[in-house]
């Protein structure tokens, strides 16, 4: 049975997101996706919030599984014996990071191999922070997120939080 995990700050979900995972649940067995609680970021959603909007997303993918995590990425795939990481890429401006980040998970778990997959054209464009800025401006975001993210985004518009 091969894990995967996808790891990410989801801050908040999009629908790009919700692509990746869904072609990640069909590549393998298990697909866990790693919210990072990042203490060196203040994230607009707590990490439980972060969960709870993915959890709600991914609760007819009957083998994925959300979690939240500290530390190492790495740490956590070790921990919960996933042998793959999932990322995505938007653009070739990704791709550098990315192989970046992959070498380095490699020489701190040789076992973990990663796994890139190119985001659907149709969401190539769109990324957490520029939900965050639409919402700011009081922009309709439903087309970039689901409706439970929309309306956590609207909840956090009324308190002044966007």
């Amino acid at each position: 049975m091969t894990t995967a995990m996808y790891p990410g700050s989801f801050d908040p979900v999009t629908r790009g997101h919700l692509d990746i995972i869904k072609r990640a649940s069909r590549m393998f067995d298990k697909l866990i996706v790693a919210v990072l609680n990042n203490s060196a970021k203040t994230p607009l959603f707590t990490v439980e919030e972060r969960v709870e909007m993915l959890r709600e997303c991914c609760k007819g993918i009957p083998n994925v599984e959300v979690a939240s995590f500290d530390g190492l990425t790495v740490s956590f795939a070790k921990a919960r014996g996933a042998t793959v990481m999932v990322r995505g890429l938007r653009a070739v401006t990704d791709f550098e990071n990315e192989m970046q980040l992959a070498h380095t998970n490699h020489a701190l778990l040789p076992g973990i191999e990663t796994v890139f997959l190119a985001t659907s054209i149709s969401w190539s464009y769109l990324s957490s922070t520029i939900v965050k800025e639409a919402a700011h401006y009081r922009q309709d975001v439903s087309k970039f997120v689901t409706p439970n993210v929309e309306a956590a985004l609207l909840a956090k518009q009324r308190h002044g939080d966007v």
